[in-house]
């Protein structure tokens, strides 16, 4: 089967017969959508990207590819909810969403009895085969489940760590039953970051959302903490994207801060600038305006270029 688009779907490649014989040997089994719960702070992927890590080309290539077959072609896995005919999602969160999106009143489905613990890992472990998990994403579900199994908030879980890691470097064993003893025990068999990675990424938990896409896109996580000694600057989204256009290193940043802080720092560069307007008008760009977005561009630039005549003139 061939999509709009001329590609090959998943679907078109499917040997129908052989994957019913395939679920027949899991136990698949239909289950109707709107028994299925999913678990808020779940989903290692969800936990720090929210609706974002449910769009982008490769989400519509994977509905596009339910849609044809008509169902998912790997089951989502689900656990019974306790004391209800319902089920929670384990894993395949994307799936389920299209196939709500799509309609379709049944999922194919592998149900298992599993603990938290068992629960947490199949889904780390289910996002990672699928595509790498960005180191940000890691750590937010990382301290939203110790958050959770230690009853405290993200801040004071940061508190335990510290501690916790603080013994470790003098050769200590925390002491039974306390938090910081429960947070490694947890560390080790969720199979989280190691204590200390947590401890230096801590911080970037405070980064906003604009802070978080850009360490997912390839900003350096040094570039990243070093933003965080802005706090409220006014000047804090504009190094940013100038980070980000012109690729700064770690300790580019860190001077460009420091230079800020201490009232330093000079103006953007007008090459940087120049390579702003240079992408905002680009030839793709420019070609999809309107006839009236043309004009207003125009009049925009030619009163600009009056202006900046004017002061290299004086």
């Amino acid at each position: 089967m061939t999509t709009k688009q001329g590609k090959t779907s998943i679907a078109g490649l499917i040997n129908l017969g052989q994957a019913v014989e395939n679920y027949q040997q899991i136990n698949v089994s239909q289950v109707e959508v709107d028994q299925i719960v999913v678990i808020p702070g779940h989903n290692p992927r969800g936990a720090a990207l929210g609706d974002q890590a449910f769009q982008g080309p490769e989400y519509q290539e994977l509905k596009q590819s339910i849609a044809d077959l008509g169902d998912v072609f790997q089951p989502v896995l689900l656990r019974p909810k306790a004391n209800s005919n319902m089920y929670e999602l384990v894993a395949g969160e994307r799936r389920l969403r299209i196939v709500r999106e799509l309609g379709l009143p049944r999922i194919s489905a592998v149900i298992r009895t599993l603990n938290d613990d068992q629960a947490y890992k199949l889904a780390r472990q289910e996002n990672a085969l699928r595509a790498p998990v960005a180191k940000i994403d890691q750590l937010f579900s990382s301290m939203n489940q110790l958050a959770q199994r230690l009853g405290l908030s993200t801040s004071a879980v940061r508190g335990v760590l510290i501690r916790a890691r603080d013994l470790q470097a003098q050769g200590k064993v925390a002491e039974d039953g306390t938090p910081e003893a429960l947070a490694l025990r947890l560390i080790e068999e969720l199979h989280l970051p190691k204590i200390g990675t947590l401890v230096r990424s801590a911080r970037l938990l405070d980064l906003n959302a604009d802070e978080r896409q850009a360490l997912r896109e390839g900003l350096a996580e040094g570039a990243a903490l070093a933003l965080l000694d802005l706090q409220t600057h006014p000047r804090r989204a504009a190094l940013l994207q100038q980070a980000v256009a012109e690729h700064w290193s770690a300790r580019r940043m860190e001077t460009e801060v420091k230079d800020l802080l201490s009232g330093t720092a000079s103006r953007p560069q007008i090459g940087s600038l120049l390579t702003q307007t240079q992408k905002v008008l680009s030839a793709a760009r420019v070609r999809k305006l309107s006839a009236q977005q043309q004009r207003q561009v125009e009049d925009a630039l030619s009163a600009l270029v009056e202006q900046l005549q004017k002061i290299v003139s004086d």
